[in-house]
């Protein structure tokens, strides 16, 4: 009767070949495979065993250490134990002579000596000697300034190096960390998983987010996602379980993504405003992994992609408008319980307004804007304290360092139109009263008094608002007049 097959991966012909050097009877091939069949069925047992000591440790690789403990919990003698103690290497002894005292001795490892005659007089490996050898071949580089095109030189289009990519922010499965594998339920992750993929459309989607209705009156599937997404985690008391999670994907990706398409950053910040909405979870200790991210979008340059993309719909003035709207509610909800939150802001958003200009990182010739433009815009979120300490400064004095920064930075733009001087006046909006609703109750400018004291661009940016500009000269004369000075204290108005 011939001996069953046995379908394994451990080979009978180990098991015959160490009976053959053990003083047995030879062993039949029937016997061989069920002798196959045991070792493999008892392998399988240890590394099972020591998978558990493996994932115990929480690591990922399996060690000889897990091996054996393994054997031991199964009470198995192992079969090569290493020598214990391990020997130890020789060392060679040198004495130092001195001076004066016992001779001083230092020990080191002997090395081999090596006869460089008789190394060099070996035959060379297999794999060297069997080889044509290193070859040369001139050939010209360029003829009179042009490259030849011949397959030694590189061609354009290899010189050119890839196209860049824009990153992407991680969503989906791929977002979830490990970590969160292991701590967050089933539930959790599929939720923590589905809203990440739908706060973040796909890329055909981005450039027309906020998504516009489409010819019937009904909006895109990716916006009516995206904003389903936002309401969740306005609302939802799950968003308690993946907090610490969530807080950390929106950091991350918004560091990641500075440079992409407006719409993502975009979303982001949405997810922002939508988590501080929630009133069901416990924010406060996450102040300070959300703070940077916005602080970057409000002040980087460049920001967006580059060139930017003509169909977005999001400029980064419009973005970083929305970044501030986000840091004037965090100012103006924990402001009061943290002391510090809003003098800490004040100034950083002070440094950058009042820094040097820069030379633009994309060779433009003129100083980048953006960092000016988000500092102001920040202030004026931070409301009227912010904007008259770091602004307006002493009867008005800040306006003129505006004023140069205008000059300086857009040379041929109207000054109306610039983005800094549209933030500078949405700033000032938040220390002048209202605008009358009859027109016949606004004074006469004096524009002359209106270009020396805050400057010529300022005066062409009031012509069309002579409201504002008879406003910042009644501040002015007022705080000539009662010689006030510039508060110390920082508080944000509740609005």
């Amino acid at each position: 009767m011939p001996a069953p097959q046995l379908m394994g991966i451990y080979p009978a012909d180990s098991i015959t070949e160490v009976a053959h050097s053990l003083s047995i009877d030879p062993l039949g091939q029937g016997a061989a495979d069920l002798l196959a069949g045991d070792v493999e069925y008892r392998l399988h047992l240890i590394l099972q065993e020591a998978k558990k000591f493996m994932v115990h440790g929480k690591r990922q690789t399996l060690l000889p250490e897990d091996v054996e403990h393994a054997m031991e919990a199964l009470n198995v003698e192992p079969v090569l134990v290493p020598p214990r103690p391990l020997p130890q290497p020789a060392f060679a002894q040198v004495t130092i002579p001195t001076t004066s005292g016992p001779p001083q001795h230092l020990y080191h490892v002997p090395d081999d000596e090596i006869d460089f005659a008789t190394y060099l007089k070996q035959p060379l490996p297999p794999g060297i000697a069997s080889s044509a050898g290193v070859k040369w071949k001139a050939h010209w580089l360029a003829v009179e300034g042009i490259q030849p095109a011949i397959p030694e030189n590189p061609t354009p289009s290899s010189r050119a190096g890839p196209s860049r990519i824009q990153p992407v922010p991680t969503t989906g499965p791929a977002s979830l960390r490990p970590s969160a594998k292991s701590h967050l339920p089933q539930e959790l992750q599929l939720y923590f998983t589905r809203l990440t993929s739908a706060l973040i459309p796909p890329s055909t989607a981005l450039p027309i987010l906020p998504g516009q209705p489409t010819d019937d009156g009904s909006l895109p599937d990716a916006e009516r996602h995206r904003l389903a997404a936002l309401a969740s985690v306005r609302s939802d008391q799950a968003m308690g379980g993946v907090l610490v999670y969530f807080v950390k994907w929106l950091a991350e990706s918004i560091s990641k993504c500075l440079m992409s398409a407006t719409g993502v950053l975009g979303c982001l910040v949405d997810g922002v405003e939508a988590l501080l909405a929630n009133e069901s979870i416990f924010l406060e200790p996450y102040l300070h992994q959300l703070l940077p991210p916005l602080l970057s979008i409000v002040l980087t340059v460049p920001l967006g992609p580059h060139p930017p993309d003509p169909s977005s719909r999001l400029t980064p003035f419009d973005l970083r408008l929305r970044a501030t709207d986000v840091l004037g509610k965090i100012a103006s909800q924990y402001g009061s319980q943290y002391a510090g939150l809003v003098p800490r802001l004040v100034s950083t958003l002070n440094s950058a307004l009042h820094s040097q200009p820069f030379p633009s990182p994309l060779g433009a010739s003129t100083p980048p804007s953006g960092r000016y433009e988000g500092a102001v815009l920040g202030l004026a979120a931070l409301g009227p304290q912010a904007v008259r300490s770091s602004i307006w400064g002493k009867s008005g004095d800040g306006l003129r360092w505006v004023d140069d920064l205008v000059g300086r930075m857009y040379p041929d733009a109207k000054p109306g139109r610039t983005g800094l001087m549209r933030a500078a006046l949405k700033a000032l909006q938040r220390l002048t009263r209202p605008k009358p609703a009859q027109d016949g109750q606004i004074q006469p400018v004096s524009w002359d008094e209106v270009a020396e004291t805050f400057g010529p661009n300022f005066a062409k940016a009031l012509e069309k608002r002579p409201w504002m500009a008879n406003e910042l000269l009644r501040l002015r004369r007022e705080e000539t007049v009662n010689g006030e000075e510039t508060p110390g204290g920082m508080e944000v108005d509740e609005e």
